[in-house]
Protein backbone atom coordinates (compact mmCIF):
# COMPACT_ATOMS: atom_id res chain seq x y z
CA UNK A 1 0.00 0.00 0.00
CA UNK A 2 1.28 3.42 -0.93
CA UNK A 3 2.42 5.59 2.08
CA UNK A 4 2.75 8.60 0.23
CA UNK A 5 0.73 11.80 -0.24
CA UNK A 6 0.03 11.18 -3.95
CA UNK A 7 -3.51 10.78 -5.15
CA UNK A 8 -4.59 7.67 -7.47
CA UNK A 9 -4.73 9.87 -10.36
CA UNK A 10 -1.30 11.17 -9.63
CA UNK A 11 0.66 8.11 -9.19
CA UNK A 12 -1.24 7.32 -12.41
CA UNK A 13 0.03 10.67 -14.26
CA UNK A 14 4.10 9.04 -14.02
CA UNK A 15 3.11 6.31 -15.58
CA UNK A 16 1.92 8.84 -19.04
CA UNK A 17 4.64 10.86 -20.93
CA UNK A 18 3.43 14.01 -19.33
CA UNK A 19 6.85 15.81 -17.94
CA UNK A 20 5.19 18.75 -16.82
CA UNK A 21 2.40 17.26 -15.18
CA UNK A 22 4.45 14.97 -13.42
CA UNK A 23 6.88 17.77 -12.42
CA UNK A 24 4.20 19.74 -11.00
CA UNK A 25 3.23 16.61 -8.98
CA UNK A 26 6.82 16.16 -7.42
CA UNK A 27 6.84 20.17 -6.69
CA UNK A 28 3.41 19.97 -4.62
CA UNK A 29 5.02 17.24 -2.68
CA UNK A 30 8.86 18.11 -2.52
CA UNK A 31 10.25 19.06 1.62
CA UNK A 32 12.93 21.97 -0.28
CA UNK A 33 13.56 22.53 3.51
CA UNK A 34 15.28 19.66 3.83
CA UNK A 35 16.28 19.10 0.19
CA UNK A 36 16.04 20.52 -2.91
CA UNK A 37 13.94 20.36 -6.16
CA UNK A 38 14.84 22.36 -9.18
CA UNK A 39 13.89 23.04 -12.53
CA UNK A 40 15.82 24.51 -15.50
CA UNK A 41 14.58 25.42 -18.87
CA UNK A 42 16.80 25.53 -21.88
CA UNK A 43 16.02 27.99 -24.91
CA UNK A 44 15.86 24.29 -27.34
CA UNK A 45 13.31 23.13 -24.89
CA UNK A 46 15.65 20.64 -22.77
CA UNK A 47 14.38 20.20 -18.95
CA UNK A 48 16.55 19.44 -15.72
CA UNK A 49 14.80 18.48 -12.75
CA UNK A 50 17.95 18.03 -9.89
CA UNK A 51 16.46 16.83 -7.04
CA UNK A 52 18.34 16.12 -3.45
CA UNK A 53 16.24 14.32 -0.94
CA UNK A 54 18.01 16.41 2.16
CA UNK A 55 18.14 12.31 3.83
CA UNK A 56 14.29 13.33 4.35
CA UNK A 57 12.74 10.51 4.40
CA UNK A 58 9.17 11.60 2.64
CA UNK A 59 11.07 12.63 -0.21
CA UNK A 60 13.24 9.41 -0.23
CA UNK A 61 9.54 8.46 -0.22
CA UNK A 62 8.49 10.43 -3.25
CA UNK A 63 11.66 8.52 -5.57
CA UNK A 64 10.81 5.39 -4.36
CA UNK A 65 7.44 5.60 -5.44
CA UNK A 66 8.13 6.81 -8.92
CA UNK A 67 11.38 4.99 -9.80
CA UNK A 68 9.08 2.21 -11.33
CA UNK A 69 7.12 4.12 -13.45
CA UNK A 70 7.58 5.37 -17.35
CA UNK A 71 8.10 8.67 -16.00
CA UNK A 72 11.81 7.17 -14.36
CA UNK A 73 12.42 5.05 -17.89
CA UNK A 74 11.74 8.13 -19.89
CA UNK A 75 13.69 10.41 -18.36
CA UNK A 76 16.18 9.23 -15.44
CA UNK A 77 19.72 10.28 -16.05
CA UNK A 78 21.72 9.64 -12.95
CA UNK A 79 21.78 9.32 -9.32
CA UNK A 80 24.40 9.42 -7.06
CA UNK A 81 25.14 8.51 -3.37
CA UNK A 82 23.94 11.30 -0.46
CA UNK A 83 20.41 11.54 -2.37
CA UNK A 84 20.55 13.22 -5.73
CA UNK A 85 18.31 12.49 -8.85
CA UNK A 86 18.72 13.98 -12.00
CA UNK A 87 16.16 13.59 -14.84
CA UNK A 88 16.16 15.05 -18.42
CA UNK A 89 13.32 15.97 -20.65
CA UNK A 90 13.81 17.24 -23.97
CA UNK A 91 11.31 19.00 -25.88
CA UNK A 92 11.06 16.96 -30.40
CA UNK A 93 10.43 20.12 -32.32
CA UNK A 94 9.47 19.58 -36.02
CA UNK A 95 11.68 21.14 -37.84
Amino acid sequence: MSMSNFSKEEMLTFNTNNWHKCTEIIEKYWNCDYGTCEICKEKNGTETLELTTGGWSENERILNEICDTMFWFLWWQESKRGGYYKFIYTEKISV
